[in-house]
Parts: C-alpha cells; sequence; structure tokens
C-alpha cells in the first residue's frame, strides 16, 4: 500500500495544484495569474467542475473561498501572502530519489556538493531497490564512471540550450575521422537506453541543416556569442528538424517471443514511438518509429538487429529496401553451389 499511496488521485490533486500555483507565483516572473489560466490549471490536474474548485480559488464560493489570493484592479490574482510553500516528498519519492542519487550520471546534472547534501538528508532512508518495494529482474548496462571530460561537455552544451548560444569544436566520428573548427546551435540533448549513451541535436552552422552527434565525440567545446547573420530562433530550428522528419513512421510487427517487445522498446528508447496491439493474437504488437531522415541508417540497422520475430509491415519503400540488403547479405555470406539446378 505504501509504494502506491503517491498514486491515489483523490488524495493529493487538490494539494498538488495549490502547491504549483502558489509556488508559479512566488518564484515566477509572472506575479498574477488570470481566471482563464486558474480555469486551465483546474482542468489540467482534472479535478471535476462540480467542486467549483476555480471559484473558490477566486473567492467566489462561499463558504468555501480559500482566500489564498487577491483580486487586481485588473481582474488578475496575485497572492495575498508572500511567501512559498515547501515542497514536501512521500517516502516513496525519497526512496526513488535514495535510488537515482547512486546512479554515476547523476553527476551530470548535480554538484558534488549537493550529491553529498542529499545523500546526508537520505541517510536513513531506504532504497526502492534495496525493499520490497520494487525488484529489478534485468539491469541495463550503465557507465561505472562518469569522467570529468564528459561531465565538462554535457553542461556546457546545457549552458548553450539555455542560453541560446552557439559551440564551437572538434568532433570525431564513429570511424575515428577527427574533424576540425566545427560550429553549431545546440537545440535538444537525448538518451539511449540501448547504448547508455547522450545525443545532442544541433543545427550545424557549416553545412546549414540539422545534425544528431554523440556527446563522447566532442573535443575542445567553448560557449561563442553567434553573430547577427548566424543567429536562428529555436522556432526555425525545430522548423528546419522537422522538416527532416520522415513523412511516415516506419511500422514493425512483433511477435512476441522471448521479450521481442520488450528488445524492440529497448532498442529505440531515444526515438518517439508508438505500440498498438493486436485484437485478435494477443502476442502481436504493432511498433511505430517516428525518426528523421538523418536517422535512417541507425533505425534500419536496429530493426535488423530484433531478428526474425519482426517484420517491416510499412512503408513499402522502407520494407523493400529491407529486403534488398537481405538479398546482399545472402549473397555475400551464403555459399551458392554452382550446379544447384533448383527444385522444389
Amino acid at each position: 500500500m505504501k509504494a502506491t499511496e503517491l498514486f491515489l488521485k483523490g488524495k493529493n490533486r487538490n494539494y498538488s495544484l495549490i502547491l504549483e500555483l502558489i509556488n508559479t507565483l512566488y518564484f515566477g516572473d509572472t506575479k498574477s495569474v488570470s481566471p482563464k489560466e486558474i480555469n486551465d490549471m483546474v482542468e489540467k490536474y482534472g479535478i471535476p467542475s462540480e467542486f467549483n474548485l476555480s471559484q473558490s480559488l477566486m473567492n467566489q464560493n462561499e463558504p468555501y473561498n480559500l482566500y489564498l489570493l487577491g483580486k487586481g484592479p485588473k481582474g488578475d490574482y496575485h497572492l495575498f501572502i508572500n511567501s512559498c510553500i515547501p515542497v514536501q516528498p512521500y517516502g516513496i519519492e525519497k526512496q526513488w530519489l535514495k535510488h537515482i542519487i547512486k546512479n554515476p550520471k547523476i553527476k551530470l546534472f548535480l554538484e558534488d556538493e549537493t550529491i553529498a547534501k542529499i545523500e546526508n538528508l537520505l541517510a536513513d532512508t531506504d532504497d526502492i531497490i534495496s525493499g520490497d518495494t520494487m525488484v529489478i529482474n534485468r539491469l541495463c548496462r550503465q557507465l561505472d564512471i562518469i569522467d570529468e571530460g564528459l561531465r565538462h561537455n554535457f553542461r556546457l552544451i546545457a549552458k548553450a540550450i539555455a542560453e541560446d548560444k552557439g559551440i564551437e569544436y572538434s568532433y570525431i566520428t564513429k570511424n575515428k575521422t577527427l574533424l576540425k573548427n566545427r560550429r553549431s546551435i545546440p537545440f535538444k540533448l537525448e538518451y539511449s537506453m540501448k547504448e547508455d549513451q547522450f545525443y545532442l541535436i544541433s543545427y550545424s552552422l557549416d553545412d546549414n541543416r540539422p545534425i544528431k552527434s554523440l556527446i563522447t565525440g566532442f573535443r575542445d567545446i567553448k560557449l561563442v556569442e553567434l553573430k547577427d547573420e548566424q543567429k536562428i530562433s529555436r522556432e526555425d530550428i525545430e522548423k528546419s528538424i522537422e522538416k527532416k522528419k520522415a513523412s511516415q513512421p516506419i511500422v514493425i510487427k512483433i511477435n512476441n517471443i522471448n521479450n521481442a517487445l520488450e528488445r524492440a522498446l529497448f532498442q529505440f528508447s531515444c526515438f518517439e514511438r508508438e505500440v498498438n496491439y493486436d485484437t485478435e493474437d494477443e502476442n502481436i504488437y504493432y511498433l511505430s518509429i517516428f525518426y528523421y531522415e538523418f536517422e535512417k541508417e541507425e533505425v534500419l540497422s536496429r530493426i535488423f538487429s530484433l531478428g526474425r520475430h519482426a517484420v517491416i509491415i510499412s512503408p513499402e519503400e522502407i520494407k523493400s529496401e529491407m529486403i534488398e540488403r537481405l538479398k546482399i547479405l545472402k549473397d555475400k555470406y551464403i555459399p551458392h553451389n554452382g550446379n544447384d539446378k533448383g527444385g522444389e
């Protein structure tokens, strides 16, 4: 019961909404909220309209007014008091945090001093995996150590994204080619469980196109202020990336033998994907993989690794391309008998 307490909707929805509302107004740049924004927040939390929570927040529901907000001259609402609400984590959240803080990759996001403080605060908390709350049957491959080079590159790239700056760098490709004096505008970081690797999607100022790069390939990164002619808005970068999105997802039919579905989801952990099940056969699933044109080779390679329990259904051109690749492999690795005359 303790493990599922966090997910009891009736227990924390109202409190969570009020916590978000007050802390957003207290810490945010905008110190007021409109009636529409209050209504939207109540709707977002799925609180039934018959509870009249919006009216209670706007002090229009006597005798159930909350008097947390005051109404301004323009009709917007602001906090009555200059105070926030401390976040009170649940026991189950502390257990999760205890487990997460042990992961070496936490060093990519937090300072050593912060990690030490959290470890000290959670000294008397059980790890969620160590007790009877949760059991992990198969562990993913994980980096044992985060070296300072990776930590430095990751944080510098994250800083560039947050501050809309460019980067200059050298890059070592998968075939060990060194590319010097490259420039790009970082857009977003992605993580693949399969490789236990972080990727950067950025807009190359050298090639004027979106590119995808392994974080471990970067060398000598430095932040640069973009010149006026180099400045591209995040919206324009996103549009250029969206233009590279394949017009159709690749749909594969998976016969869930030997955990084939689990392996497929693991293979495509860093891709947008969608799973549908067959209504007539409980072992058949359809996995749709959404990808960008510059990821096509990677997607096909991962599909190929799934073996005979995964079959491409659509689109036809991808299906045909995979068949041709299989024929080439067959001709290359299966010896032909010159005397073979065919037959049934």
